[in-house]
């Protein structure tokens, strides 16, 4: 069942097996969208029917953002549906490996950040008018927000030396402000997953493009070394959920993806997500 994948949390699965459903069947777009995710990951369960089932996932998503674009207005009655399927159509844009066969390594990077893109649109559009009125919600815990003990004590120490490639290199204050954001995130990410555990769904992982500041991800599409490093140890996450259907070798192919367009300057950095992504 496709919401046992989505998160490892009971009450979680549930609103996704019967609330989520709910509410597509009051948004069209929502529910073919809804569909479309069940369809790409039948795919991945049934090899003889994965073909059919991979067309039928991506008619089912044309249908639904055909649908969604007649939204004229975000409001009460529907910023829930809208939220939800902005964030299912980054996790199938992700999900889906017809997209990325063949693909090098800029082309592969450049679809890793538009999955980005479209995870962030969910704040873009929904969260930052709309959290309170979710957070009083009937899927209220879908947004609940992961508490890690601060401060965090099982960051590994490759990642913590994160904050030294700030202080080494020469950026400015608010690429230094940008940066330092990205992180922390991503040590709150680290945290949460506990490396080295090895996680079956998407939960965690999906939840850091949403949380960067705009300025990082400005120097992400610059394509500027730091920006890339930090998403980078991004892909290690990726990793270390990659027996998620959603995920696979997503964060090998973005961790080598990245080493391709960086020089030998930077190796000492990429060290260490280049070892662990191959290694296992």
């Amino acid at each position: 069942m496709t919401c046992l994948t989505l998160t490892d949390d009971p009450d979680q699965q549930e609103l996704w097996r019967t609330t989520v459903v709910k509410h597509g069947l009051s948004h069209p777009f929502l529910l073919h969208e809804i569909l479309a995710i069940a369809a790409l990951h039948l795919a991945t369960c049934i090899p003889e029917e994965k073909g059919l089932l991979t067309t039928r996932a991506t008619e089912l998503q044309n249908y639904a953002v055909g649908k969604f674009h007649e939204v004229e207005v975000t409001n009460e009655t529907n910023c829930i549906a809208v939220m939800l399927f902005s964030s299912l159509l980054g996790v199938h844009l992700l999900a889906d490996r017809s997209r990325t066969q063949g693909l090098g390594f800029s082309d592969f990077l450049d679809h890793v950040l538009r999955c980005m893109g479209l995870l962030r649109g969910v704040m873009e559009l929904t969260l930052k008018e709309w959290i309170s009125f979710f957070q009083a919600s009937d899927i209220a815990p879908l947004i609940r927000d992961g508490r890690p003990q601060v401060p965090y004590d099982n960051i590994p120490k490759d990642c913590r030396d994160l904050v030294e490639l700030v202080k080494e290199s020469d950026l400015g204050p608010s690429s230094v402000t940008a940066y330092n954001a990205a992180i922390d995130r991503l040590f709150w990410l680290f945290a949460l997953s506990d490396v080295p555990t090895v996680h079956s769904t998407a939960r965690w992982a999906i939840g850091w493009p949403v949380q960067l500041p705009d300025e990082y991800i400005v120097l992400l599409n610059q394509r500027r070394p730091e920006a890339l490093i930090i998403l980078s140890y991004y892909g290690v996450i990726l990793h270390f959920n990659r027996e998620a259907w959603i995920i696979g070798d997503t964060g090998a192919r973005l961790v080598r993806a990245i080493n391709s367009q960086l020089g030998s300057f930077w190796e000492r950095w990429l060290a260490w997500p280049l070892q662990i992504t191959q290694l296992s």
